[in-house]
């Protein structure tokens, strides 16, 4: 397959997740503009953030499964920690994610040493997390998109998505050539139509960053080329 095909795929791929990610960047906006309003906001100061990823989750249904704002340590005046993070549950209403916040509790769930949540703070920018399996909401294999909530430099925590795996398999399997492998920023697999390489496998070998570099497909040694997919670290190496 040749680069232009090969780009042509990974746009349409990318587009999956870049509808997503439009809509968390949305709520980080929200979630600015409620810090900016009430200075250090309490919990019920949320109600407009909450109604938004309502809509999120329903307008995203079925590919996104929970959505949502993880607040950073203290952004908050009545809860140090706080996720106001809401998922599709078993019957017609979503639910609120619930989790113990509690440090002094052998439950505690200190999600500030996550991966979704540290590589935003870390770099700035967006992030998808996984394929991993949730245990603390699902117990299914998940990605989970993440982007920084920054006001002027300060971090305020993230906004987010997950995804469930199968679903996302779905909506992306039919955009995938023979032989195409989606890959994360750590080349590993997240959906593949390779029988050689299956979900949660590792390719060492990748070159990614040459295309984060040029923003463009590269030719893989050994064959093959490996493309950008949209706005987040994403890649499709083709055959």
């Amino acid at each position: 397959m040749n680069q232009r095909l090969a780009q042509t795929a990974g746009h349409d791929v990318g587009e999956v997740f870049d509808a997503v990610l439009r809509s968390v960047e949305r709520l980080s906006a929200t979630v600015v503009g409620l810090v900016r309003e009430h200075g250090r906001p309490a919990r019920r100061d949320l109600e407009p953030l909450r109604l938004e990823i309502l809509g999120v989750l329903g307008g995203h249904a079925p590919l996104v499964t929970g959505t949502g704002y993880v607040a950073a340590p203290d952004v908050l005046a009545d809860a140090p920690l706080w996720l106001e993070w809401w998922q599709a549950g078993d019957g017609p209403d979503p639910e609120r994610l619930v989790v113990d916040l509690d440090p002094d509790s052998l439950g505690f769930y200190d999600y500030t040493g996550k991966p979704w949540y540290t590589v935003p703070a870390r770099t700035g920018a967006a992030n998808v997390h996984g394929p991993y399996v949730d245990f603390h909401g699902t117990d299914q294999y998940i990605l989970t998109m993440s982007a920084p909530v920054l006001d002027a430099g300060r971090y305020l925590g993230i906004t987010g998505a997950d995804l469930y795996l199968r679903r996302v398999e779905k909506a992306v399997l039919p955009l995938l050539p023979p032989g195409a492998i989606l890959l994360n920023s750590q080349g590993r697999v997240i959906i593949s139509r390779s029988a050689r390489h299956v979900t949660g496998a590792l390719l060492r070998r990748l070159d990614i960053r040459a295309v984060e570099r040029t923003g463009a497909p590269v030719e893989v040694e050994g064959g093959g080329v490996l493309a950008p997919c949209g706005e987040l670290r994403l890649y499709l190496l083709t055959p």
